[in-house]
């Protein structure tokens, strides 16, 4: 399948995949977090110049800010409608989750070698305000384990706690002694890299953000789980700043 893919809830990117092949036809990455208007529709006509029709539209649906994630999920859309082809959503961490695993040939990335127990991967995001978005994949498949969530670095632990996965920011991912399989391993993502002190540092510092063409392989490998895909509506997990003006009482009489 030829997928047109969208992530702007990071930095921005867009790829054009033949997942069929495991084939990058083309792809644009922007290094500006704050620049999403000016690099998306560009970005996207040079993409869409290569020799070859998207059969499907994918936009990673965050979690991410308000205004660089509706850019790129309104981008999306608008080629979707435009070439009557469908439009779809995927969390946007999963292109981290499936980058990780795609760059391990040695075995799944997170294994303990003396146990041989598969770690999770925590990825952490930047929420601005001083928060992250998190979330826990495993780290065979690159499916969704926990999450997302929003927190301050110092209150992931507790969160990851409630949903019985152990954190230790000051541990080491590649040195686990405790054998128990919820143990994080990997820590991959630009939280890390904004509180290493409060988080710990990344386990691998190329793998900062989501990256379009990791999303639509991560959508084909969704799509080859037998799991459905998301409506692309984003992920805020905030709720919006502006809020609508209460109606004064003398306005309704």
């Amino acid at each position: 399948m030829i997928i047109l893919s969208i992530d702007t809830s990071q930095s921005a990117s867009v790829a054009l995949v033949d997942t069929d092949t495991d084939t990058v036809i083309a792809a644009e990455q922007a290094d500006d977090q704050r620049r999403h208007v000016e690099f998306i529709g560009p970005a996207l006509a040079r993409v869409l110049k290569a020799d070859v029709l998207p059969e499907l539209v994918v936009v990673g649906i965050g979690p991410g800010p308000f205004t660089g994630l509706r850019v790129g999920i309104a981008a999306g859309i608008a080629v979707g409608q435009a070439r009557g082809i469908p439009v779809r959503g995927l969390l946007s961490q999963a292109a981290i989750a499936e980058e990780l695993v795609r760059s391990t040939s040695d075995g799944p990335t997170g294994t303990d070698g003396a146990t041989g127990t598969e770690r999770p991967v925590l990825i952490a995001s930047d929420a601005r305000r001083k928060e992250v978005y998190f979330s826990v994949y495993d780290s065979a498949d690159a499916s969704l384990s926990a999450g997302p969530f929003v927190a301050r670095p110092a209150e992931v632990a507790a969160v990851l706690a409630e949903h019985n996965y152990v954190f230790d920011p000051a541990g080491d991912a590649h040195e686990l002694t405790d054998a128990a399989a919820d143990r994080i391993g990997q820590r991959l993502g630009r939280g890390f890299l904004l509180y290493p002190e409060t988080l710990g540092a990344p386990s691998l510092e190329d793998l900062t953000d989501p990256r379009a063409d990791f999303l639509a392989f991560a959508v084909a490998r969704e799509l080859a789980a037998g799991r459905e895909l998301s409506e692309p509506i984003p992920e805020y997990l905030r709720d919006p700043d502006a809020k609508p003006t209460p109606v004064r009482e003398s306005s309704l009489r």
